[in-house]
């Protein structure tokens, strides 16, 4: 709809510009225009206004989608080349110039005619591509190719989107997921839109003479036989070229996937089928399998599945176990008794109330020592002979955690086939409600798909497997304890394959209904927090996540936060850090306290003296936006070390609104002991005089330091001071105000001595302190992939732009400085809670939100951190990154030589867009330097801050008897 208004705002402005200055026809054009343009700005608000109210309206067409995007067309200085090879071996292209779309300066053409000239032509630097005559590269289409060599120089594979080109038009695009092993051994599902390192391709074996020009299936082989991992593969998310037809492999493509199946221990040869080939499993031997049904005794159910099973194939042996939570009767034991004469049954009658469907499943896997487990829901039907094999087999093949299977309905639609995180804001099924046969944005619906996850009803996980990943998250009553299952593989760096070679049928819900608990919803925001925020990497950013049905995304679509904060009824916006008068308004309001209130601060201190037992605390704190990093993330340690050694309880009293259940699931998902706490909220002073009494109140923020002192139940009161937090605002009311809650006579309990002595030396408090640590089962330097000598340096920067004291004013242009001068030879990775707007990105590999059990991997794979630390406070990265193996470069910040010594275990830089970029390129080009220092950064936390329950070993006591831990005040 914009497009009219937009071009007749152009079409006034630019006859307006060419009337007379003081005539009345530009007045009046000018009247036009202005109005128009106020028109366009309504439209525009009715647009997003329709977008976000949830309202479905019907998906773009494929041309009007590409109206809404656009490929970059700008020149950018870069260092990396492409090598377009057009393999012709009926000699229909005379030359380079018959190729649309490549000529540029870094593009290099070469016609091929036999396997010969191609091998010879991959000799050099840079990447090569593979076209046919008709093929082409859209407009832009090289350059933003050429733009993602350039961002991330590791890569050595590069996949992107195309369409099917011809009479002049534009058809039947093709979405392609991000690097997905598992769908490439059974189907081409690249094509050729791909690149690859020529001499990566060259080492493994490069063009073969033996390989055909004239086969898509050679080109197919390229991928198997580089078969880079995940960190060497990426994707642009975009159409970049056209194709003249899609590639059709032959019956050859067979030989050369059990070729590679062969080279990677695969256990399996391909057989040729309609769309690529199918996996014949050929395992040395069969592992045992338990089979585990949870059920509320429904027989017709269970004689379904007792059928299915009987009618099964497997070669192995098969024990099964039903764990019934229905009622107990004569009858139900008979059936039992009866099903346990023909097969290898165990039945658990569970009694456990109320009914959580992965507590269910934990405990039937208990059972027995079989090599592989497999979960089937009982509203199962088995209607596939072969079902299991196929399961079990996909078991086997390396770097493979979870497998599911296409699930249909009983028309014959699709029900699953695999679980797409972000669809509806949390996650849903791929392709439900298509026919099998059906083709789509994403290729046809019968492929076996790498995917996040599957659904609990049909799942088989080595046994091995299952454990490391912990089971069933049990914080989930009813759904989604699958799907976090999946996502807790992928942390692990394990793969989830839906296979489409087999089917069962599946009853959803027939058995327990279509209600979710509300407690789910928000077990689930947490647990898929960072694909909701980031993306499926198997889903594509180009498309709606409005359904798990591929479709073009709509304008003004809502994002995926916007999506979920509905589920969890909240806001969830992007933070912009502002210190205007209605926000200084409303905290100078919310921080009113007279002198009596803090004299009887002093009067509750002194009448409390010696030591006291602490069994309660009253945590109050601001509301939560990620409970697992951060100031917040280290209270919440303290109360579980709390609970864990002392038993005590906690109270956390949150400045927010009800209801509790965000919070609550907060605390769970962090530290699951603190599920049970009570949770409470305050809005005003009356809010705050009617919580209860605990032993001792603590605040966590400035702000929330008010509150504890106004709250005169609880006598000794404690400040957990992490920052110096003045320094997040300018001199002004709030500075004032942050600053005067160190003067309001709370106990202080500081992170690190330097906040400790602020307290003490500049505010007369009295503070005990502790150093911080780090948690050595996440951060550590082992396993730290290998890198060639010629692969650029990993540089990484926390990202977060809205925050002031992050300084990423500064820290992006002395990234880009660092960028342009050397080139391919450094890539530049950030992470953060917030994705960065696109012109600041370019340089960037943006990895978003992470989650936190894979930061220790992110560090892991970087060789130098920076930190942009400017404030007094510890920040945890140059500690999490020293740890993992990484040199650190940091601001020259006094507050900070506790721990980083320049030119000893870090280099420290001004504080200025030049220091920065002096001091990275430093560290970059001189690998000796950049080793030494990294190897003494690992040595002074391996040594010295790598046990938290150490570090915070101290607090109980401190909280007990205050007064016998503190110096006097200066």
């Amino acid at each position: 709809m914009s497009r009219v208004p937009r071009a007749a705002v152009e079409r006034l402005r630019s006859w307006s510009q060419r009337l007379p200055d003081d005539s009345v026809a530009r007045s009046a054009a000018r009247a036009g225009l202005h109005s128009a343009r106020i028109g366009q700005s309504t439209l525009r608000d009715l647009q997003v206004a329709w977008g976000r109210s949830g309202i479905r309206t019907a998906p773009p067409s494929y041309a009007a989608w590409r109206r809404s995007v656009a490929l970059p067309t700008d020149e950018r200085p870069g260092d990396s080349r492409l090598l377009v090879v057009v393999l012709d071996p009926a000699g229909q292209v005379t030359g380079p110039a018959e190729v649309p779309g490549t000529a540029h300066p870094r593009v290099d053409v070469v016609v091929a005619r036999d396997a010969a000239a191609v091998q010879a032509a991959l000799a050099g630097p840079g990447h090569v591509s593979f076209l046919r005559p008709g093929d082409v590269f859209h407009p832009g289409g090289v350059v933003a190719l050429l733009e993602e060599l350039d961002r991330d120089p590791l890569l050595d594979v590069v996949v992107w989107d195309d369409d099917v080109v011809g009479d002049g038009s534009r058809r039947d695009p093709r979405v392609r997921p991000s690097w997905s092993p598992d769908l490439l051994l059974t189907t081409d599902y690249v094509g050729r839109a791909f690149t690859v390192r020529r001499s990566v391709l060259l080492a493994a074996g490069g063009w073969p003479a033996t390989a055909p020009v004239s086969s898509d299936a050679s080109v197919w082989d390229v991928l198997l036989r580089v078969w880079p991992d995940g960190e060497r593969a990426g994707r642009v998310a975009q159409v970049l070229s056209g194709v003249g037809s899609r590639p059709a492999p032959g019956p050859e493509a067979a030989a050369l996937v059990t070729a590679h199946c062969a080279r990677q221990g695969i256990p399996a040869t391909a057989v040729a089928g309609p769309d690529g080939v199918r996996l014949a499993w050929d395992l040395p031997a069969w592992p045992a399998v338990r089979v585990v049904v949870p059920t509320r005794h429904d027989e017709a159910h269970l004689a379904t599945i007792r059928r299915g099973l009987a009618a099964t194939g497997y070669p192995g042996a098969v024990a099964l176990t039903v764990v019934d939570n229905g009622e107990r009767t004569p009858g139900g034991e008979r059936f039992y008794a009866d099903w346990a004469a023909e097969a290898d049954v165990t039945v658990h009658w569970w009694t456990e109330q109320p009914f959580n469907y992965s507590a269910v499943n934990n405990a039937g896997a208990r059972d027995g020592a079989e090599d592989v487990l497999v979960f089937l829901n009982d509203d199962i039907e088995l209607v596939d002979p072969g079902w299991l094999t196929e399961l079990v087999g996909w078991t086997q093949v390396p770097g493979t955690g979870l497998v599911g299977l296409h699930l249909h309905e009983a028309d014959g639609t699709v029900q699953h086939a695999g679980v797409v995180v972000g669809i509806q804001g949390l996650a849903d099924h791929l392709f439900s409600g298509l026919r099998p046969g059906a083709d789509t944005l994403l290729g046809p619906v019968r492929w076996t798909r790498d995917v996040l996850a599957v659904t609990g009803a049909c799942t088989a996980v080595r046994r091995s497997v299952f454990t490391e990943l912990g089971g069933f998250d049990e914080r989930f009553e009813l759904t989604g304890s699958d799907v976090a299952l999946g996502l807790s593989a992928a942390v692990a760096g394990l793969r989830t394959v839906c296979s489409g070679a087999a089917h069962a049928v599946h009853r959803e819900s027939s058995t327990r209904g279509s209600h979710i608990p509300t407690g789910d919803f928000y077990a689930s925001f947490w647990r898929y927090n960072t694909w909701i925020m980031g993306g499926d990497p198997y889903w594509s950013p180009s498309l709606s996540t409005v359904s798990g049905v591929p479709q073009w995304r709509r304008p003004h679509e809502p994002s995926q936060r916007e999506r979920a904060g509905r589920h969890i009824h909240r806001q969830l916006e992007v933070f912009r850090q502002r210190s205007d008068a209605q926000e200084s308004r409303l905290l100078a309001e919310a921080c009113r306290i007279t002198e009596d209130q803090v004299a009887t601060i002093a009067a509750g201190h002194a009448a409390t003296g010696g030591p006291r037992p602490v069994r309660s605390v009253n945590w109050f704190i601001p509301d939560i936006d990620s409970p697992f990093y951060g100031g917040i993330n280290t209270a919440l340690r303290i109360a579980d070390l709390l609970t864990r050694e002392h038993g005590v309880r906690h109270r956390f009293v949150v400045w927010g609104s009800p209801p509790d259940h965000y919070v609550r699931s907060a605390l769970a998902a962090a530290y699951p002991r603190l599920a049970d706490s009570e949770v409470v909220f305050y809005a005003d002073d009356a809010d705050i005089e009617a919580v209860p009494a605990a032993d001792v109140d603590i605040a966590t923020l400035w702000v929330t330091a008010f509150a504890v002192a106004k709250h005169r139940a609880t006598a000794r009161k404690f400040y957990l001071v992490q920052d110096y937090e003045p320094m997040f605002y300018p001199a002004g009311t709030q500075f004032a105000l942050a600053e005067e809650s160190y003067r309001l006579g709370l106990y202080g309990l500081a992170n690190t001595d330097n906040l400790a002595r602020v307290y003490r030396d500049e505010y007369a408090g009295r503070a005990w302190s502790f150093t911080p640590a780090v948690d050595p089962t996440v951060f550590h330097p082992h396993g730290r992939p290998e890198r060639r000598p010629d692969d650029p340096v990993t540089v990484f920067v926390y990202a977060r732009p809205g925050h002031w004291r992050n300084c990423w004013e500064l820290a992006a242009p002395a990234l880009e400085l660092l960028k342009r001068r050397l080139g391919n030879r450094v890539r530049i990775v950030t992470a953060g809670s917030w994705a960065l707007e696109s012109a600041e990105a370019r340089d960037l590999i943006v990895r978003g939100l992470i989650d936190y059990r894979a930061t220790g991997d992110l560090y892991r794979g970087v060789d130098v951190g920076l930190a942009l630390t400017v404030s007094r406070h510890p920040s945890y990265l140059p500690l999490e990154l020293m740890a993992s193996g990484a040199a650190v470069v940091a601001f020259d910040n006094p507050w900070g030589h506790w721990l980083l010594e320049d030119g000893v275990n870090s280099l420290l830089a001004r504080r200025t867009i030049d220091g920065v970029a002096g001091q990275l390129e430093r560290m970059c080009v001189d690998r000796e330097l950049r080793e030494k220092l990294a190897a003494a950064g690992t040595a002074r936390l391996t040594g010295q801050h790598s046990d938290w329950d150490a570090a915070l070993g101290g607090i109980y006591g401190y909280l007990c008897d205050p007064e016998a831990h503190l110096a006097p005040p200066t």
